[in-house]
């Protein structure tokens, strides 16, 4: 997946705050899908843990 489609994913999955399972699962899928993680994939993805931690988003099942 282009660098450009992961962060539109994010975009989405996040636009309500809320970050459920099945979005958690589609980020993963989408970052581990060549096998590899990006320098830039790695920054979307500790984006997203900064975001979890500060309770500007929140995760649920």
């Amino acid at each position: 997946m282009e660098i450009t489609e992961l962060k539109a994913l994010i975009n989405r999955a996040l636009a309500d705050k809320v970050l459920t399972r099945a979005e958690q699962q589609q980020i993963l899928n989408a970052v581990t899908a060549d096998q590899e993680v990006s320098p830039e994939e790695h920054e979307l993805l500790e984006l997203i843990v900064e975001r979890l931690s500060s309770g500007e988003i929140r995760a649920v099942d």
